[in-house]
């Protein structure tokens, strides 16, 4: 995959950066357990976040507080937020990522993914997943004061911290999605599809 900051080999790296790597994987294995993840990550996001690695830790480290303190907002709706902004700011790695996460966790439906994914908001949301997709919204388009409509559903829903958590997720979502897009990160390629037919004809 080729982009503007490459990885380079651990052994390539400077002290400090070989110390924020093993950091980075471990925190990535932590909260993102699923075969490869911090191998793919290690390869496209840290590249970008090691050039400053002081600066870069701390948004490794937002996403394993979220993660612990952000009580009451579930998974589902976390996930639902990640793919609202990164398809908003139009960041192809990291949109292509969370929406293969949320469809293999069976957070979303492929139509949901898909639909969120298209700029649009899924009418089959459960009642959560659509409160964090409005409330993201509202903090990235509407901007300004978030109303009180959504400050006291959210609050009610999630608690206060669940919703001080959806607003860390939606600044470290801006975060991640600007690092990939300044670096050009692209989506990997989709899988080749075989041709059974013409396999078949050749037997």
């Amino acid at each position: 995959m080729s982009t503007r900051i490459p990885s380079i080999p651990r052994d390539e790296m400077q002290p400090e950066q070989q110390e924020f790597y093993d950091h980075f994987k471990d925190t990535v294995n932590k909260n993102a357990p699923h075969p490869g993840a911090a191998e793919r990550a290690s390869k496209t996001l840290f590249p970008v976040l090691a050039v400053l690695p002081k600066t870069g830790r701390m948004s490794v480290d937002m996403l394993a507080s979220i993660e612990q303190e952000a009580h009451g907002l579930p998974k589902d709706a976390m996930e639902t937020v990640c793919l609202f902004c990164t398809t908003y700011f139009k960041s192809p790695y990291v949109t292509f990522a969370h929406k293969s996460q949320a469809i293999k966790l069976g957070l979303l439906s492929l139509g949901q993914a898909d639909t969120i994914t298209s700029g649009a908001k899924p009418g089959d949301l459960n009642d959560s997943c659509s409160l964090a997709y409005d409330t993201a919204r509202y903090l990235l388009e509407v901007r300004g004061s978030l109303s009180s409509d959504l400050w006291e559903k959210c609050t009610a829903t999630f608690g206060r911290e669940g919703t001080v958590g959806l607003m860390h997720l939606v600044a470290l979502m801006f975060w991640t999605s600007m690092g990939l897009n300044l670096a050009d990160v692209p989506a990997p390629p989709p899988p080749k599809t075989v041709n059974t037919a013409a396999s078949t004809s050749a037997r």
